[in-house]
């Protein structure tokens, strides 16, 4: 029985990858799995009856693949730990309108970055949901000024009031503090040049997750 370097390996299991490439291509098959992976059916069959994880290599090679068949990759961008480092997405065509929206996108994985696993614990983050998206626009000013990198815990889509998310409202990417009541959620800026707007229930609102930190330019 062939051995896996654990070392190599990411945190996403075979099994969730081929579930999640079921939900967006009701027809796929194992078969297809592994020639994705460019393995054998009977390979890949034993690898998913001990719940083995995707390799790194794997994960690259499956992403290409999506993205050239246009078919969605998020399910891919989990962040996997390997020692005391966590190796997070950076999304660097996603850009968190802090103004008036910006057109979503949030699927996109450009990158990674290696990130010490008690530098995220610090701020609260679970090390293996965080990614990095950049922002756009100054509405978000002082606080989150233009370019600068934020690092989103997706894990964290319950609204706590008075914190940051990002968030797709209407087909399109926001970073705002949101505020929740019974009725209603308010997406706020800390520019005050630019007015409070509340969440429409009958459009598309899906958080992403809660910003945790900022990193700027000098």
């Amino acid at each position: 029985m062939p051995k896996y370097k654990s070392e190599n390996n990411t945190n996403i299991s075979l099994t969730y990858c081929f579930n999640e490439l079921l939900k967006l291509i009701p027809s796929f098959s194992k078969t297809e799995f592994a020639k994705f992976l460019n393995t054998t059916r009977q390979n890949l069959g034993q690898r998913l009856l001990r719940n083995s994880k995707l390799t790194e290599n794997e994960r690259i090679s499956l992403k290409n693949i999506l993205i050239e068949k246009s078919i969605p990759i998020k399910f891919l961008s989990t962040p996997y730990i390997l020692g005391d480092v966590a190796l997070v997405p950076v999304r660097s065509e996603v850009e968190l309108s802090c103004g008036s929206g910006i057109i979503s996108n949030a699927d996109f994985i450009s990158d990674t970055i290696g990130l010490d696993v008690n530098f995220i614990k610090l701020y609260g983050g679970n090390p293996q949901s965080i990614s990095v998206v950049f922002a756009k626009g100054d509405s978000m000013n002082d606080i989150i000024s233009q370019d600068d990198a934020l690092l989103i815990d997706e894990s964290k889509n319950e609204i706590i009031n008075n914190k940051v998310y990002a968030f797709v409202y209407d087909a399109e990417l926001y970073c705002k503090v949101l505020k929740k009541t019974y009725s209603s959620i308010c997406a706020i800026s800390y520019n005050k040049s630019y007015k409070p707007f509340f969440i429409d229930k009958n459009k598309q609102f899906e958080i992403i997750g809660q910003v945790i930190s900022v990193i700027k330019r000098m």
